[in-house]
């Protein structure tokens, strides 16, 4: 799973240089496989860390961490961002749900990456989560899926 992450992360570092981000990987210390399919982690990872890099305003963070969890590996992506409110986490999940609905499709993405992104990790057994304090705290999203081993 760290490796995926890290490539994922290398791939992205161009969008976070251009935005003034800094992004940080804070892996578990040992090796951590999972049940699942490389190319679709990595688009899941790819999809979460573009949306922190979108909504994360210059000179903010975003930090990913992998973590063992019982029979699960979880890897966190977390974002000093503009946050979402309550009313609007259980939705964003849904196709085409926007909870800014200021942002048009061309400057926003098209609304289904998150459903994507959730489907996928259906697919192999796991589930993603979001969390958020409120606007202008930041988001939490959490990638799970089992372990192996």
């Amino acid at each position: 799973m760290n490796d995926v992450i890290r490539r994922v992360v290398t791939q992205i570092q161009p969008q976070v240089l251009d935005s003034c981000l800094q992004v940080q990987f804070a892996p578990d210390r040992q090796p951590i496989l999972v049940q699942a399919d490389p190319d679709r982690v990595a688009q899941i990872l790819l999809n979460l860390l573009g949306n922190a890099v979108r909504y994360t305003p210059e000179g903010g963070c975003i930090t990913v961490r992998s973590e063992l969890n019982n029979d699960n590996v979880q890897v966190i992506v977390e974002d000093t961002g503009i946050g979402i409110t309550a009313e609007h986490l259980p939705f964003i999940f849904e196709r085409f749900y926007r909870a800014d609905p200021s942002r048009a499709r061309t400057s926003g993405g098209s609304g289904i990456g998150l459903t994507i992104a959730r489907h996928l990790a259906w697919a192999m057994g796991g589930d993603i989560s979001a969390a958020s304090a409120g606007i202008g705290k930041g988001s939490t999203f959490t990638l799970t899926l089992p372990r192996v081993g």
